[in-house]
């Protein structure tokens, strides 16, 4: 049976100091039936040409460059171009280690999943590697969308609530974006994206090997201040109420909504957002009125 070949779509923006080891991650997978399709989005550093170079080295490295318009739109030329039956999306300053892929899809393929999905590791830089292993035994576990919607928002676990949401550290069938594109008026595209991507599974299959390394960059988006910018409440609102008309249990959209809500409310206090926190405010008024009544 020949082997399926997976697209790794990087988007790359003025990561120079991180860029070699992203890439040479990628390319010393003991999967090596891969292309790895580096957009740069306008980087005003050496970006560009660590990339190139790597393209000179390995034929399977494909390069693209556009003006600087945002991730959502580097990703989404990556999805365009992409020649791969299934799809995977590394950031440009984290890694993978060696196995990575060849985890995922075997995951993938033993199970007839259209997603497979890894837990992570952070590197904060030193040296550290900090495991966020979730609070469950199992290894591997499959799940319906529905199962892993309700697996999702029960989960206490503020890392598996990042593995839940982001794109990075998955593997996906190419059908799973069928007419899923990320959003381009937004820098946080994950929120608005992976959620529609599991309702067009029939399976999706979760291990707890952390393979994927995620760089606690201090310039990165895990690091600003307001919450809001990391999490986005309207697309949440998005997603619960897509699910709610689809059926879900509506307790558990609810008590994942107020949850959210307060955490906006305090992130928009701290950072003096007097406007957003009055109308986050009022909507958690509103709730809790209507509890009362």
């Amino acid at each position: 049976m020949e082997e399926e070949q997976i697209s790794v779509i990087v988007s790359v923006y003025n990561t120079e100091k991180y860029l070699d080891q992203c890439i040479q991650s990628i390319l010393k997978q003991t999967y090596h039936n891969l292309e790895l399709i580096l957009v740069d989005d306008g980087s005003t550093d050496r970006s560009l040409a660590i990339c190139t170079r790597y393209q000179q080295q390995d034929s399977r490295v494909r390069v693209f460059h556009q003006a600087n318009q945002g991730v959502s739109k580097a990703r989404n030329y990556g999805m365009d171009v992409a020649a791969g039956d299934l799809i995977t999306f590394v950031d440009s300053d984290d890694y993978v280690m060696p196995n990575y892929l060849e985890e995922l899809i075997t995951a993938l393929e033993s199970t007839g999943s259209q997603i497979a999905i890894s837990d992570f590791q952070s590197y904060k830089g030193n040296g550290q590697l900090l495991v966020h292993m979730p609070d469950h035994e199992v290894s591997q576990r499959t799940f319906t969308p529905r199962e892993w919607f309700d697996f999702a928002y029960t989960n206490k676990n503020d890392f598996f609530q990042l593995i839940y949401t982001v794109l990075w550290g998955k593997l996906f069938q190419q059908e799973a974006f069928n007419q899923i594109y990320c959003p381009e008026d937004t820098q946080i595209d994950d929120e608005f994206t992976t959620w529609k991507t599991y309702l067009q599974a029939s399976k999706i299959v979760y291990l707890d090997d952390e393979d994927y390394i995620y760089r606690l960059n201090q310039d990165g988006l895990s690091h600003r201040k307001n919450q809001e910018d990391i999490r986005p409440l309207r697309s949440l609102e998005e997603e619960i109420t897509f699910l709610h008309i689809l059926g879900y249990d509506p307790q558990i959209l609810e008590k994942i909504y107020t949850k959210r809500l307060r955490r906006c409310r305090k992130a928009y206090l701290n950072a003096g957002m007097y406007h957003e926190y009055q109308d986050v405010d009022f909507k958690l008024r509103m709730i809790a009125k209507t509890k009362d009544l």
